[in-house]
């Protein structure tokens, strides 16, 4: 489970996340979503313990991200938004090396393990090739096998299907699933509102560092006047593409050719 309560962050006089109080239950997908620079990045981070909240806190099944951080971060798999991984290793190197450090048992079912997450993904034939080969979507994926080697029971995912082709992005979303069946706390944030609306429990949308709306797609619907679709609800809580200054640009566009 995930607890954040009045979670902020402020760098000198900008305030990136303000007072964000969310709970992410065994179980569930959550999906925080939001516009460009509202705070999602910056919200996990705090809770990942790589960045010091301001105010507030938070705690990852049970264990406090100020004091027990450590605790915390053993229950735990992370993908970033832009993985930076050790581009001299292969990719079975770089699992491997993250297994270690979680201190998972050597031995054939960790191999086994391994094996089956990289088959899952397609990229076990690539997985003896050094990661600086990868491309984008490889890198993601290897950064997700890893995040989960150690079995952890809450997940952190910053926009982990992004770059993935179609395939891949279907077997993350069965893996994921999966994983909620079994109980674990899965936090993703998406651009793809189409992905939240097909795997999220609940969401949380946040702008300007702040919850806006919060619920089921469902409850979502009542406070957006009725909006069908998640990417209705989005645009009418956050504000919609400038229709005035597109139809200007396009015009002087026009005249110019």
């Amino acid at each position: 489970m995930i607890e954040s309560q009045d979670l902020t962050k402020k760098f000198g006089d900008f305030v990136a996340v303000d007072h964000l109080s969310f709970t992410v239950k065994s179980g569930e997908i959550y999906g925080l979503l939001g516009p460009n620079g509202s705070g999602k990045s910056t919200t996990m981070r705090m809770l990942l313990g790589l960045l010091k909240p301001t105010e507030g806190t938070a705690k990852i099944n049970g264990h406090g991200i100020k004091d027990e951080i450590v605790k915390a971060k053993r229950v735990t798999g992370y993908v970033p938004e832009n993985p930076v991984l050790p581009e001299r290793l292969t990719g079975w190197e770089y699992v491997n090396y993250v297994a270690d450090i979680w201190r998972v048992d050597r031995g054939e079912e960790r191999t086994e393990d391994i094996e089956e997450l990289l088959e899952l993904l397609d990229i076990r034939d690539a997985s003896d090739d050094l990661i600086e080969t990868y491309s984008q979507g490889m890198t993601r994926k290897v950064s997700l096998v890893a995040a989960l080697v150690h079995r952890p029971q809450v997940l952190i995912l910053d926009e982990v299907q992004a770059g993935i082709d179609p395939r891949g992005a279907a077997t993350i979303k069965e893996i994921l699933n999966g994983l909620r069946r079994r109980g674990a706390s899965i936090l993703m944030s998406t651009h793809v509102l189409e992905i939240a609306e097909q795997m999220c429990d609940r969401v949380g949308i946040i702008k300007d560092g702040k919850m806006i709306a919060e619920g089921t797609l469902d409850e979502l619907r009542e406070k957006a006047e009725g909006q069908s679709s998640l990417e209705e609800i989005f645009l009418e809580l956050t504000g919609g593409p400038d229709m005035q200054l597109i139809a200007s640009y396009l015009e002087d566009s026009g005249e110019e050719n």
